[in-house]
């Protein structure tokens, strides 16, 4: 346990020299054949996924376990020089793009800190947590051509930074969807351990193995809290009683690279912090969309996932049943857009409906590589006597060098429902990541 303590010590010491780097005037300046902050960026980096189409399934969340590898190792350009701190990540980066073209195993790591803070309510205000994930994707068959054998493996460690961690915000300010969700004090667990296969060159896709239904269906393209919102009004499907991590198959079709369609199986006792659950009853989910890309625009993705949950006897709880409609658009190399509309029959959810718009801007200073986010949520709770909760969350994220990311946001939260006496309550969080 203490060496256990020890290592969490050491991630937080070195973010905190990270960011004293990060400040250091003499750092400042751009190194040798680094492209300056005003230039902008030439890198193949998109607003959303970096690549569409990298997963099992082009409704993939960007927070999944291959996007999230594809983001990591896509190339970026810093603003700050801290050739201190990137001399080695860009080492060990190096070897590990080595071992995936010699093996086709590949490895990426990330270190993610979140610090939030509350303007109102009582207690304490404060929450702040890291998260350590270690994630691989090993293609054991057909490396190189059009039909994939992959084995996803990925594990993490979530802590608490300080009393508490920001996931237990929410129930402090009454909200009745949480001020973040994934920063928590979880500890050690197993994440992903599925295989995912592609037959008739990549038209038909399969997964079977433990694996999370929220990461393939009902997410738009800035769904991860680690780079994007934080409010899980934005960074997760609050409306679907997703059950976690456990035993899942599923199967996606897409013919001509215009639409598509998914359908998947998952125990209904699925769950992050175990390893085994029962395969009696089930949550089952789809997705159909089509993925067009407009001259003049750039790419979209529009898409209707339905959900149904089976009576959970073992739990005493009932069935349940909704859907999800996501539009995700670019509009240009800069800006993207995207909406969101879901619906449950709240017998296992708070939530009723939701509803939300968004918005994603880049190259604000000139570098490709930052992102600004805007977006505004509704959501209609199942008591009908609760307020409905309103949500308007921004964000800055600056390309603080190669693999390490900075950003600055604030939520307003109208009306949380869960407190009748409140009238609009403030979050103010920071956050840092570093991957490779």
């Amino acid at each position: 346990m203490n060496r256990l303590f020890r290592g969490r010590q050491l991630l937080g010491l070195s973010a905190v020299v990270l960011l004293a780097l990060a400040a250091s005037p003499v750092l400042a300046q751009p190194a040798s054949g680094q492209t300056p902050a005003a230039a902008p960026a030439k890198t193949p980096y998109y607003l959303g996924s970096p690549v569409m189409d990298v997963g099992w399934t082009p409704g993939e969340s960007p927070s999944s376990a291959t996007e999230e590898i594809e983001d990591i190792f896509t190339p970026k350009e810093g603003a700050v020089d801290l050739r201190l701190v990137e001399r080695p990540l860009a080492f060990l980066q190096g070897k590990a793009n080595e071992l995936a073209d010699n093996t086709g195993l590949r490895l990426a790591s990330a270190y993610t800190m979140l610090f939030q803070q509350l303007s109102g309510g009582p207690g304490d205000r404060y929450g702040g947590a890291g998260d350590f994930d270690v994630m691989s994707t090993w293609t054991l068959v057909g490396r190189g051509t059009e039909n994939p054998g992959r084995f996803i493996f990925t594990f993490e460690d979530r802590f608490k930074i300080g009393s508490q961690p920001p996931s237990v915000l929410g129930r402090v300010a009454g909200t009745l969807i949480a001020t973040t969700n994934a920063f928590n004090d979880r500890g050690w667990v197993i994440r992903d351990a599925y295989w995912s296969q592609r037959l008739l060159d990549g038209q038909l896709r399969f997964i079977l193995g433990r694996a999370d239904p929220s990461d393939f269906v009902g997410a738009h393209w800035l769904m991860n809290v680690n780079n994007s919102f934080v409010n899980r009004h934005f960074s997760g499907s609050p409306a679907m009683p997703s059950p976690g991590h456990g035993p899942s198959a599923g199967v996606s079709y897409r013919p001509e690279g215009l639409y598509y369609v998914t359908a998947g199986v998952s125990s209904a006792y699925g769950n992050t912090t175990q390893e085994f659950v029962s395969l009696k009853d089930l949550f089952t989910f789809g997705e159909i969309g089509i993925t067009p890309t407009f001259e003049g625009l750039g790419r979209g993705r529009f898409a209707v996932s339905p959900w149904h949950m089976d009576a959970r006897e073992a739990d005493n709880l009932p069935s349940s049943w909704g859907l999800t409609v996501v539009a995700d658009q670019e509009l240009s190399e800069r800006f993207q857009l995207f909406g969101r509309y879901a619906y449950s029959d709240a017998t296992l959810t708070n939530i009723r409906q939701m509803a939300q718009a968004g918005m994603g801007l880049r190259c604000l200073n000139g570098s490709a590589d930052d992102l600004a986010g805007l977006a505004f949520s509704i959501a209609i709770p199942r008591d009908h006597t609760a307020r409905e909760e309103k949500v308007l969350e921004a964000f800055y994220r600056v390309q603080l060098s190669a693999h390490a990311q900075v950003s600055a946001g604030a939520q307003a939260i109208f009306d949380p429902s869960n407190a009748p006496t409140s009238g609009t309550i403030g979050v103010f969080y920071g956050r840092l990541r570093v991957a490779f």
